[in-house]
């Protein structure tokens, strides 16, 4: 069993029990999924870069890869129904943890000039944020000519909370780094 995962079932899950004198188990806050998202803005000119963004979520999540298409055409950007878009990852059960282990360990104490993740009250279950440089990913270093110029990956982060509070002291209790933005 990974660590952060024993982490939460034998402290966080007391904790918050204690915290908000829940009575059901199933009221506990617990995170969902994981979302990774690579977009590209010009996917007819950048052809080439899919294959390295394929290539990249598979590294770092080990997982199989969905293309995300378009569904409706647009002139404007030249785009047509179906043309690939981007690629994503959707990481459920023990990945969840893997992940997280890895983003809270390795990944955000390498960000250069990093003081937390910037949170809008308003969302009340789900944590947005991006990670501009790819190249933190320590899977990623040996092959990083590969993966230079490519865009900023999307990590949403899903729960069952329903309110901002509840969420903010889940991911207080996993460590990550939250700033409030007013």
């Amino acid at each position: 069993m990974n660590h952060l995962h024993n982490h939460y079932n034998h402290i966080i899950t007391y904790d918050l029990i204690n915290k908000f004198n829940l009575n059901n188990v199933f009221k506990i806050p617990t995170i969902n999924k994981i979302i990774l998202n690579i977009g590209l803005k010009n996917s007819n000119m950048e052809k080439k870069k899919m294959i390295s963004i394929v290539l990249l979520l598979r590294l770092i999540v080990n997982q199989q890869v969905l293309n995300t298409k378009s569904k409706k055409n647009n002139i404007i950007f030249k785009i047509k129904k179906g043309d690939i878009m981007g690629c994503k990852v959707t990481l459920r059960k023990k990945n969840i943890y893997i992940f997280l282990e890895k983003l809270i360990i390795f990944i955000l104490p390498n960000i250069k000039d990093f003081k937390g993740i910037y949170v809008n009250q308003k969302s009340s279950n789900i944590l947005n944020f991006k990670i501009k440089n790819i190249l933190n990913f320590f899977e990623l270093e040996k092959e990083f000519l590969k993966f230079q110029n490519l865009p900023n990956i999307d990590i949403s982060i899903h729960t069952n909370t329903k309110s901002y509070n509840y969420l903010y002291t889940l991911l207080n209790q996993y460590n990550i780094p939250i700033i409030n933005k007013k």
